[in-house]
């Protein structure tokens, strides 16, 4: 008996879901449907709703961030094309239409620069997902512990000693990848990136009105969230200063 209720409740469930995705699939052909003929407003509504269902891709957050840009929103706009960069870091489209809309801000906010290590590092590890090096990192693991093992039972010095270096390198390569891995998963699962969707924001050098202005910032500014104090958050600044904005004057990227 239990098997069969059982049974009833994993059908229902996987019923529940094929008419939740047919919904979606609907909601997202008359999305595009309206886009196309420049009802915005008609599109935003279908996106959106088919986020609340709780889906998320790179290319729902896209639409809805070329949605809003149509419409000026141009802070939402830019807070879309984040979600979408984070699900999808190496897009050619995505990142374009994050600079159009970028500088369409007031602010205008360079970012400190960075070793050129760690900049080769960010930029290599956006080429693939998190998922691809860790494929790849397991992969070249494999091939190292194969090429080990040729070393300890090959009798050949020659072909002992390239194995053996074969090994040594690709082990090299394999913990690369495994960095790449790390941190593209790092930045995919980061939750400390915010942008201001406020007109304007004052950052203070305190937590509420006591504190005093330190500079203001306008709507579509990205920075990051170093803690939270309440109703405030005190955030860094591209080129890395710091202070407190009103919390509900930013919304987080995640």
């Amino acid at each position: 008996m239990k098997k069969i209720i059982l049974l009833i409740a994993l059908c229902f469930s996987a019923w529940l879901a094929a008419g939740a995705q047919n919904m979606a699939d609907s909601l997202w052909n008359d999305a595009n449907a309206h886009y196309a003929n420049a009802q915005y407003q008609e599109a935003l509504e279908n996106y959106l709703q088919i986020e609340s269902s709780g889906q998320e891709s790179p290319a729902l957050y896209y639409n809805i961030g070329n949605t809003y840009f149509k419409m000026r929103y141009i802070a939402y706009a830019i807070l879309y094309y984040e979600k979408a960069l984070r699900l999808e870091p190496n897009n050619p489209d995505i990142l374009y239409n994050l600079q159009v809309a970028r500088e369409q801000c007031i602010d205008r906010i360079e970012p400190v620069p960075t070793f050129f290590v760690t900049k080769w590092i960010r930029e290599s590890h956006q080429i693939l997902s998190s998922g691809m090096w860790a494929v790849i990192s397991i992969g070249l693991l494999v091939l190292a512990l194969v090429l080990f093992l040729v070393f300890f039972f090959a009798r050949g010095v020659r072909f002992r000693k390239a194995s053996f270096i074969l090994s040594i390198v690709i082990f090299l390569f394999a913990i690369l990848s495994t960095t790449f891995a790390w941190q593209s998963r790092k930045e995919a699962t980061r939750e400390d990136l915010a942008i201001v969707l406020s007109a304007v924001s004052s950052v203070r050098s305190a937590p509420g009105t006591q504190g005093k202005d330190l500079l203001v910032i306008h709507e579509g500014t990205r920075l990051r969230v170093l803690e939270q104090m309440g109703d405030w958050a005190r955030i860094e600044l591209e080129d890395g200063r710091q202070g407190w904005v009103a919390l509900n004057e930013i919304v987080f990227v995640y």
